[in-house]
């Protein structure tokens, strides 16, 4: 069963129909391994701490663009970092 984006996660992702950017793609298309099931009461930068895979691999590469290693500085030093935009 292929678990499909919330309708949180259609607001949050609207171009890619709730799910995250595929990376691979030339063009903009959804990555349909990686549905956003956010929900209303998530943060409104979602790290994926509620289990939404589109949100927590936004997380990671943000992490890894910006070179930031959780294990130097911690899973919520890296957070607040990603949410401070």
């Amino acid at each position: 069963m292929t678990t499909q984006p919330t309708p949180e996660g259609l607001r949050r992702w609207p171009h890619t129909q709730g799910y995250y950017p595929d990376v691979r793609a030339s063009d903009i298309q959804p990555d349909y391994d990686l549905p956003c099931t956010c929900t209303a009461t998530c943060h409104p930068r979602c790290a994926g701490e509620c289990g939404c895979q589109a949100c927590d691999f936004a997380f990671v590469e943000f992490c890894d663009v910006a070179g930031i290693s959780e294990l130097e500085v911690g899973e919520e030093e890296a957070i607040e970092r990603y949410r401070a935009g």
